[in-house]
């Protein structure tokens, strides 16, 4: 698959799913990806070699800091 190939199902499906470009883009989810990463394991520097960032300090501009309790999904 092409980049050209993944931005368009990308952008279609986000389409389908009625949500504006401004709301939701691709980065969002490497920034989730990264989030993910630094609260599952605890590490800040595990997401910042995923990420692919040089130094903590940008990871952590990158990652978002969720307030709230977790909970585990219904199904």
């Amino acid at each position: 698959m092409t980049v050209a190939m993944l931005r368009r199902r990308f952008d279609l499906t986000r389409e389908a799913a009625g949500v504006q470009k401004s709301e939701f883009q691709m980065r969002d989810l490497r920034a989730k990806a990264g989030t993910d990463k630094a609260e599952s394991i605890g590490d800040i520097l595990q997401a910042r070699d995923q990420l692919g960032h040089t130094t903590v300090v940008m990871t952590e501009q990158y990652i978002r800091h969720r307030l709230g309790k977790k909970v585990t999904p219904t199904k």
